[in-house]
């Protein structure tokens, strides 16, 4: 549940320091955390045996959420994406120029990939390519390693100037308290990163280190 309470907790800050939405440019990092954190990371959890909230529901049910959430993250971030681009061109600024701005296209790209595989991975292709384990394996590693990117970037977005100097400033008065809500906010993400990294270790990793350290046991005693 404290995976839940966080995505809340940092799409309801983000909402805070954005309010009242009156600059294109603030609609960027609104668009991007509900992406992220509101649809993306519940897609991931709802899979996860200790913080799903669909966690009774049958396979066929949770691919579907699984899905649908991840579709509505990928536009939500991709319409994020396209009004920092637009706010760029018009404010003739030049592209990848930061590490938040590079990483930040990287996950994007990771995103759309993994979301096409998702839907291609039951193709008769595919399935000639990759035994089923191998291609679920291969889709949850990289989607959680993009996801813990995604939380990396947003990290980088952090100490942008935009948010340490503006938000931040214009929002709370205590510079003690600034800080503890920079390193919060950190916290959260760093937080949402390890659920995801966590879940699927262990539900593919180690559950099948256990398999192959069975198989040799039971090879030793019958030598």
């Amino acid at each position: 549940m404290a995976v839940h309470v966080t995505s809340l907790l940092l799409i309801l800050s983000t909402v805070y320091f954005v309010w009242p939405l009156n600059s294109l440019f603030l609609w960027h990092p609104f668009l991007m955390m509900l992406g992220l954190c509101g649809f993306a990371l519940q897609g991931i959890i709802i899979y996860n045996n200790d913080s799903s909230l669909a966690l009774h529901f049958p396979g066929r049910r949770k691919y579907k959420f699984h899905w649908v959430l991840h579709v509505l993250g990928l536009v939500t971030m991709f319409a994020g994406f396209g009004v920092i681009f637009k706010v760029k061109i018009d404010n003739n600024k030049s592209h990848m120029t930061t590490w938040h701005s590079r990483l930040g296209c990287l996950f994007l790209l990771g995103v759309f990939s993994q979301v096409i595989f998702g839907f291609l991975r039951t193709t008769p292709f595919i399935r000639s390519v990759f035994k089923p384990y191998s291609s679920r394996l291969l889709h949850a590693c990289l989607g959680a390693i993009f996801f813990t990117l995604g939380c990396l970037t947003s990290g980088l977005g952090l100490c942008s100037d935009w948010f340490r100097q503006k938000a931040l400033v214009d929002s709370i008065d205590d510079h003690g308290v600034r800080l503890l809500v920079f390193y919060v906010l950190l916290f959260f993400f760093c937080l949402s990163a390890s659920v995801t990294l966590k879940q699927v270790y262990d539900k593919y990793l180690v559950t099948n280190t256990s398999e192959v350290l069975s198989k040799k046991n039971k090879n030793d005693k019958k030598k």
